[in-house]
């Protein structure tokens, strides 16, 4: 008996042996490591800098992280650990020693470490404890998107590429496009704003105002109700109000504290659009701006249900699968045309092909931000133009 239980032992202890040295080599070669990065806090000199070093490190962190080749650390944990080295860390560079502890304490591969002097950033990358490589960058003013200065200054610094939206965003070359694009129904729900004059509820109901957790329907206001219009609302109004022209119709207000403009921006998105894979289409708006910089995107659904969500709930079973950023722009004196072709699709599942999802609703968009002040949207049109 006793023998058998030995055998059994040894069996077993063999087992264990083989999974653990031959398994994991296996592993091994299948699995690569990403390298672990933290981007400490910024240091500023003074009470403005310290608020566009906040936005900066938020900006640099968000990127690396989007691209997905380093594996970030989450800023709150970095913060937790330096607090607890009470280490001083806001108006001035420390000491090099206090530098290498906290990087050390840290313990990623990679640390970036950055000033803000100015409207000047400079970052600062670190190999373990020993500083490598420094890249600087002017990030420009609140009527720019620092987005490219921040792509700029991270891809010298990592080598991180970026992909950027076309500058040419609409091709009139082609005449069969042309030609459809004539005779192709406009998709885009309540275009002109016009509904909410007939509206039992009085407001656009195709279109959702959106700042943080609050959202509403965009309510059908007068000329003299919307110079008194509180900042950061939305509203629909006469567009003689946009222009102080005898305009006829209506358009769509957006008017933004200074605040919000720094911070979380403010969105107007439509009702869904029903659309087909893989095929082009081409979205057009009218924009008038008095200060914020637009930032429109055409946002792609996919559905993809699962045993949790209510399959009666279009937001619990309907999945972005892809996103077009229109090139932003900036403050107008006077109407301006945005167009832009795109074709949404999803991007393939390389694992299992046959899983790759389909867009089938598309969502525009209209978000505004960095600029205070007032925007205006109008003539909004969705069309497909591929056979």
């Amino acid at each position: 008996m006793i023998n058998n239980m030995k055998n059994f032992i040894l069996l077993i202890v063999a087992a264990v042996l083989f999974l653990t040295c031959a398994l994991p080599r296996a592993a091994v070669a299948q699995t690569t490591t990403k390298k672990t990065l933290a981007v400490l806090p910024f240091i500023y000199g003074n009470a403005a800098e310290k608020k566009l070093a906040e936005r900066m490190r938020f900006a640099v962190s968000a990127k690396i992280s989007r691209d997905g080749t380093l594996d970030r650390m989450d800023n709150i944990q970095v913060d937790q650990m330096l607090s607890a080295l009470q280490i001083p860390w806001s108006t001035e560079m420390p000491a090099d020693d206090d530098v290498t502890k906290v990087i050390t304490n840290v313990g990623a591969d990679q640390t970036i470490t950055g000033t803000v002097h100015g409207r000047t950033l400079t970052l600062h990358l670190f190999q373990g404890d020993k500083q490598v490589k420094t890249a600087a960058v002017d990030i420009p003013g609140d009527v720019e998107s620092p987005k490219l200065a921040v792509e700029h200054v991270i891809t010298e610094l990592l080598a991180i590429k970026f992909q950027h939206i076309r500058e040419v965003e609409c091709d009139h070359s082609n005449p069969e496009i042309e030609k459809l694009w004539k005779q192709q129904p406009n998709l885009a729900p309540d275009p002109g704003f016009e509904l909410a004059a007939s509206a039992a509820q009085h407001a656009a109901m195709e279109w959702s105002a959106v700042l943080g957790a609050d959202e509403y329907h965009p309510p059908l206001i007068t000329a003299a109700a919307a110079a008194n219009l509180p900042k950061d609302k939305v509203a629909i109004v006469p567009k003689s109000f946009a222009t102080g022209h005898a305009d006829q119709g209506h358009c769509l207000l957006m008017r933004m504290s200074k605040d919000v403009a720094e911070n979380n921006g403010l969105a107007c998105i439509c009702s869904w659009i029903p659309v087909e894979d893989s095929k082009m289409y081409r979205f057009t708006c009218q924009y008038l701006s008095k200060g914020p910089s637009l930032h429109l995107f055409l946002n792609g659904y996919a559905y993809k249900a699962d045993q949790f969500g209510n399959k009666n709930d279009p937001e619990a079973v309907r999945r972005q699968a892809y996103r077009y950023q229109v090139v932003p722009r900036s403050a107008t004196k006077e109407w301006t045309l945005i167009e832009a072709d795109f074709t949404p699709s999803a991007q393939t599942n390389k694992l299992k092909p046959e899983d790759t999802l389909k867009v089938q609703w598309v969502r525009l968009n209209l978000y505004v931000y960095l600029g205070a002040g007032d925007v205006f949207f109008d003539d909004i049109t969705l069309k497909k133009i591929a056979p």
